[in-house]
């Protein structure tokens, strides 16, 4: 099992870039969205749309006063999938106090995370370099 990292993009920096700010103030929808996709497809965002089944259930679940649901869950599948530190609970309150801050934070994570995995990888090579032990 990996050691457990920590988060390269502290929730309190989420006014930084602004238009991603602004999107999650507005729209976080669409953030949760396209992190949600990015997640999923391993950073490849080819035949993403901003109007995405993600978005929708956000949507949905927000007309009902749940908003903070899916990017709660979506943080703990990011925790596991890029081995970051958190648990449930944690999860839960960065939801639930400042979802559009989470969103952004989700948002800007994947997004370093996937460019990360993918600069590691060789050219030409379809899965990171492993070194056996002696």
């Amino acid at each position: 099992m990996a050691q457990e990292q920590e988060w390269h993009h502290k929730g309190s920096s989420c006014c930084s870039p602004f238009g991603t700010c602004m999107l999650s103030c507005c729209c976080p929808c669409i953030t949760y969205g396209r992190a949600k996709y990015r997640v999923k497809n391993d950073g490849n965002m080819n035949g993403y749309s901003c109007c995405n089944m993600p978005c929708v259930g956000f949507t949905f679940l927000s007309c009902l006063g749940f908003s903070f649901i899916l990017p709660m869950i979506n943080r703990g599948d990011m925790r596991a999938k890029y081995h970051l530190q958190g648990n449930g609970c944690k999860d839960c309150l960065c939801a639930c106090f400042c979802t559009p801050c989470d969103v952004t934070q989700q948002d800007k994570e994947s997004e370093f995370r996937e460019e990360q995995k993918h600069t590691l990888m060789q050219p030409g090579k379809v899965d990171q370099m492993h070194y056996g032990r002696k």
